[in-house]
């Protein structure tokens, strides 16, 4: 195999390794395991979970909530220091972040198991950047873009540290779903580059809009999530759940009018050829699926196990969407 073959697999390999990881991700928090592991990167002070609370100190909820405690303002005075006085004082006067961490058997390994998987993206990354290095006299850019999904990493597996650290403080949450997304579309701008596609797909000016308005809905189900954990948070039951959300669930929820419209009209712009292309076809599947779990959530008090499936099937419609993006300007393999 050619250096090209071989860097397009390790990538392949990479971009379906980190929706598994979203995936993973998304049952940590519908299983309420996100602090299933009060620090970080080990567990509990170990490197595996501990097998029962009588292997750590008769103390241990003081001593982990204090580390969080100190982490959180370390983290609160940079904040300020750069002028973000704002988010700052919103970790310092959370009492959230106080709050003790009761150990749990389960939702530890949840949660440790979610961090290997983790540990494996980074050697994924690691072997994709090392690859795309070595396809620098070809493209300046892949080597560029290989380097930059290896800071995002190293930069997401930190902003991993601070949710914790914060005891999941909404926002944190929001901006490493952010982080995932960018590091998803570095890893196929990538890909892209080193195929060969076949067509070009009519409508560039329609596909960056649903691309930003896809964008956008998935930042507004985030938003979502987020006040169901503090629904969760405060003990309220599941049936509850939807009738307390507020505007942003009803926004979230009508903004999937206008994703179905405009991916209508891209099928009609394609008419002709649509059915042939299988990114599209698939990303019209993904799209139904992704509206009838939506639906599921809203009408059947937001089960448990539909949660994460919405989460990834998201996600997994941002890449179509940025991939058929990409391949509106591009019809033969860069390199």
């Amino acid at each position: 195999m050619d250096k090209v073959s071989v860097f397009r697999s390790i990538n392949l390999i990479t971009i379906i390794a980190v929706y598994v990881l979203i995936l993973v991700g998304g049952l940590v928090r519908s299983l309420g395991a996100g602090m299933g592991c009060p620090d970080w990167p080990k567990c509990f002070g170990q490197y595996t979970p501990p097998s029962s609370s009588s292997e750590l100190p008769d103390n241990y909820q003081e001593i982990f909530t204090q580390k969080r405690l100190e982490k959180s303002q370390r983290l609160a005075g940079v904040l300020s220091a750069i002028g973000l006085k704002k988010a700052a004082d919103k970790i310092r006067n959370n009492p959230e972040v106080a709050e003790e961490t009761e150990y749990s058997f389960s939702k530890a390994w949840i949660e440790y198991i979610n961090r290997l998987v983790g540990v494996l993206i980074g050697f994924l990354i690691i072997l994709n950047a090392w690859w795309s290095i070595k396809l620098r006299k070809q493209s300046t850019a892949m080597a560029i873009t290989g380097i930059m999904a290896f800071i995002l990493v190293v930069f997401q597996g930190w902003v991993g540290s601070l949710v914790v650290a914060t005891n999941l403080l909404p926002g944190f949450i929001t901006f490493h779903m952010v982080l995932a997304l960018l590091l998803v579309a570095i890893l196929l701008y990538q890909q892209v580059k080193v195929r060969s596609l076949k067509g070009l797909i009519a409508g560039k000016w329609l596909i960056g809009f649903l691309l930003v308005s896809f964008f956008i809905q998935i930042i507004l189900g985030t938003g979502v999530r987020e006040q169901i954990d503090v629904f969760v948070h405060q003990g309220m039951i599941r049936t509850q759940w939807i009738s307390q959300l507020g505007t942003g669930f009803y926004i979230h929820r009508s903004f999937s009018i206008l994703i179905v419209l405009l991916t209508g009209s891209l099928i009609w712009i394609n008419k002709d050829n649509w059915l042939k292309n299988p990114m599209m076809l698939s990303l019209v599947g993904v799209i139904g699926l992704e509206i009838i779990v939506g639906i599921v959530l809203a009408y059947l008090d937001v089960p448990a196990a539909a949660q994460p499936v919405h989460l990834l099937l998201g996600s997994v419609g941002f890449g179509m969407i940025f991939y058929l993006f990409l391949s509106t300007y591009s019809r033969h393999r860069i390199i």
